[in-house]
């Protein structure tokens, strides 16, 4: 699956034309991350790479990879990583636009955890260690509400609340400071 979404997002990106790279943007964010998935809760910093295009006056697409996790304990063990593709509808402002952010997202969980009858549904037991050992591919979905504030004429501030839900009741929010760079 991230195969085939970075390939899509590769050949949009390369068939854009000269007036279409004009509305680009690319996203560098950092935050926070609360996440729960497979009986585990925990927090971490995560960051995030997007490149964006307008393709009409408020709407904007938006294909990006984030790093949502990548937490380790003495007992357990848990990173998650993600590819998303979203749509943007934004309200512009003098100081700044307004969005809305809906989309999906291919998340990879890898990790591991004591192992017993309950936590030990998605992977597999090691005897030796006693630990229960999981990888899974994901699907999700995507929901966010922020604010691009103009610094100059082509950098703006990002602040972005996001909630994502995905299979296997997996959980998280996120919080997201950045920095956007019009290409224009």
């Amino acid at each position: 699956m991230k195969k085939i979404l970075a390939m899509g997002a590769f050949c949009v990106s390369v068939s854009f034309n000269a007036f279409a790279t004009e509305k680009m943007y690319g996203v560098v964010t950092s935050g926070y991350t609360d996440l729960k998935f497979n009986e585990l809760e925990t927090d971490s910093v995560n960051y995030s790479l997007g490149l964006g295009h307008q393709f009409k006056r408020q709407w904007y697409a938006e294909v990006g990879l984030r790093q949502l996790l990548d937490e380790k304990a003495a007992m357990t063990a848990m990173k998650a990583s993600s590819m998303y593709l979203a749509v943007l509808g934004k309200a512009g402002h003098q100081v700044g636009e307004l969005f809305y952010k809906l989309g999906v997202m291919n998340i990879d969980v890898q990790g591991y955890q004591p192992a017993d009858a309950q936590s030990c549904t998605l992977g597999s037991v090691s005897a030796m260690s006693g630990l229960c050992d999981y990888d899974e591919g994901l699907l999700g979905g995507m929901i966010a509400l922020g604010f691009d504030y103009h610094l100059t004429l082509r950098t703006m501030i990002r602040l972005e609340i996001e909630h994502i839900r995905g299979e296997k009741d997996f959980k998280a929010n996120v919080v997201n400071l950045g920095i956007r760079y019009n290409f224009n």
